[in-house]
This record gives structure tokens, sequence and C-alpha cells, in this order.
């Protein structure tokens, strides 16, 4: 995933004093886990536009073909 390493080091620049290492490595985890679903929608909403113009240019109907 290619905002792993700049979500880590977004963590590293903030003060973290308050919060315990686990608290730190639960975060990061938990912003690399939406970042994952979120790039799985997004990968998800392209492919359904990219069927539904498949779709469309197999199903209309151009004037060369009812010569």
């Amino acid at each position: 995933m290619k905002n792993t390493q700049a979500m880590s080091q977004m963590m590293d620049k903030i003060d973290a004093a308050y919060i315990s290492d686990a608290e730190r490595y639960e975060a990061i985890a938990r912003a690399e886990r939406g970042a994952y679903i979120l790039e799985g929608i997004t990968s998800l909403i392209k492919s359904v536009a990219h069927l539904a113009a498949k779709l469309k240019s197999s199903f209309a109907s151009s004037p060369a073909q009812h010569a």
C-alpha cells in the first residue's frame, strides 16, 4: 500500500508523549486499516464504472448496425 509509510511518518511527527507505545501502534494500525478499506472501495467503484461503460457501449446501437 502506498500510504502506509506516510502514516507511520505522520505518527512519528506528532507529540505522543501522552500515549503508550501500544496505543501508538494501535493508532497506526487503525489508520492503515482505514486506508486499505478506502482503497478497496475506490477500486470497486472504478471497476463498476468501467463495467458500466463496457455494457453501455455493447448495448448502444449505432446507425451503421441498422443499415
